[in-house]
């Protein structure tokens, strides 16, 4: 996909600690009401629900405008039962699968929310696969890396109760995609290669092939909570070593002002 304006907004924030002064990698989202990039934004996330041809194929189809159809059969309103769930937990997934590729230089299959049973369905299994290759040429090496993120959303609040708390919660459900993130890959391959996009689920199936060519794997609890600011850099009311974290487990934490609203703002957009 290509990079989305937005992304310039995820600031990364160094030098945050918890209580005990474990560090945690951390990002505050620093946005504007910017028309023209809450625009791309929207499109960036329409594009993962259905892509610009299926639209126009089905629009004609149906006869239809294409905010008539995407409102109706695509994209989650927020006046429907989970509608406002389904926001929150999709542009979290989006924007951490937008950090690891745009900012952190993964790759990161775009599949999970595409042509799902329900609008306001989401899949199971884990959240986002990233990965890179070792080599340019994608020869198996054993320095290929997978990363497997468990992404917990908690934008309609402000307290810091409710970031730690989102932080714990992303934590423990992290550690519990080792059992988890092969059933992941075999779906994201078939997926993909449904979706036409072959060398996406060719690099995937490497993946799958952990006995014959092993490669490192790890594991992050992702958060995002509306909290405005950390003060002092200091994560008050959570320790790290109370995480229990694995040697192949980290942390990664998005925050900034209002969220919730900002979710609202950019998904009345996706309508074209």
């Amino acid at each position: 996909m290509n990079r989305p304006q937005y992304v310039d907004w995820i600031i990364e924030e160094e030098g945050v600690v918890f209580e005990d002064q474990i560090p945690l990698h951390c990002y505050r989202l620093s946005y504007e009401i910017d028309d023209t990039i809450l625009d791309d934004w929207a499109l960036h996330i329409r594009r993962h629900y259905i892509s610009d041809d299926e639209l126009e194929e089905d629009i004609a189809l149906l006869k239809l405008t294409a905010e008539e159809y995407l409102r109706k059969y695509i994209i989650p309103q927020k006046e429907e039962t989970f509608g406002s769930t389904s926001r929150s937990n999709d542009i979290s997934e989006i924007l951490f699968a937008d950090l690891f590729e745009f900012i952190l230089n993964y790759e990161v299959p775009r599949c999970k929310q595409y042509n799902r049973s329900g609008k306001n369905e989401s899949e199971h299994g884990t959240d986002i696969i990233a990965y890179k290759f070792f080599t340019e040429g994608k020869k198996p090496h054993k320095n290929d890396e997978l990363v497997a993120i468990e992404v917990k959303a908690r934008l309609s609040s402000a307290a810091p109760t409710e970031g730690y708390q989102t932080i714990k919660n992303a934590v423990a459900d992290s550690k519990k995609d080792e059992h988890r993130f092969s059933h992941t890959l075999n779906y994201y391959r078939k997926k993909l290669r449904s979706m036409g996009k072959v060398s996406e689920a060719e690099d995937v199936s490497r993946f799958q092939q952990k006995t014959e060519f092993p490669y490192k794997v790890s594991y992050v609890g992702a958060a995002i909570s509306s909290l405005p600011v950390i003060e002092k850099k200091i994560f008050i009311g959570i320790k790290g070593k109370d995480l229990a974290l694995k040697t192949d487990q980290s942390i990664f934490y998005i925050h900034g002002e209002d969220l919730m609203s900002l979710t609202h703002r950019v998904f009345e957009r996706c309508t074209k």
